[in-house]
């Protein structure tokens, strides 16, 4: 009798201990990109200063604004890239193997970041045609995990957006010049290439 209910109960926490072991399933990133996609990449550690959100938008081939990074507001800085640049930033985050969470099903437009929502991780948020999608990065994995995401940039304005932007949370990139864009602090001329 006592080798009949062994087995099942030896069974049961073996199901229980594979299932616990397995991680969690990640939420992948698929969305379609064009003109009107926007990633934003924002970090806001307590007891810091205002950091300006990241917002990358799609300019056409054509137009006057892309490769410049103007604030486009006090709250956000938002270097203009090409659709391919787009699609490559996409894809490159779609392989980050990162948790992406649906929060709307529709376009939305970002909403300003007040300076009360400090956060411990890292938000990077896609808005796009096929839904808003938000994942986190914790900051002690910023550097490593952002990294890989520069060669999807190739407007060089844009590259050194993204690269400061790192540098500002204390990663080290070889050979970053905080100075090859003298007009990042001065939002008139921050539409110079």
């Amino acid at each position: 009798m006592m080798r009949q209910i062994r087995w099942p109960i030896l069974l049961a926490c073996m199901a229980a201990t594979l299932a616990f072991s397995q991680a969690a399933p990640k939420n992948s990133l698929d969305v379609p990109v064009n003109e009107n996609t926007i990633v934003r990449f924002f970090y806001l550690p307590p007891y810091s200063y205002f950091h300006v959100p990241l917002s990358f938008r799609v300019e056409g081939e054509n137009s006057s604004l892309l490769g410049t990074s103007p604030l486009a507001n006090p709250q956000d800085r938002t270097p203009y890239i090409s659709l391919s640049e787009m699609r490559n930033l996409i894809a490159g985050l779609a392989h980050l193997d990162l948790s992406w969470r649906q929060e709307s099903k529709k376009l939305e437009t970002p909403k300003k970041i007040e300076t009360h929502e400090m956060t411990d991780k890292m938000e990077i948020t896609v808005f796009s045609t096929g839904g808003t999608y938000r994942a986190f990065v914790d900051p002690k994995q910023l550097c490593e995990r952002l990294a890989p995401l520069d060669a999807a940039l190739k407007q060089p304005r844009a590259l050194w957006e993204f690269l400061l932007f790192r540098v500002d949370y204390g990663c080290h990139v070889q050979g970053f010049d905080r100075n090859a864009f003298p007009e990042h602090d001065d939002p008139k001329a921050a539409t110079q290439r």
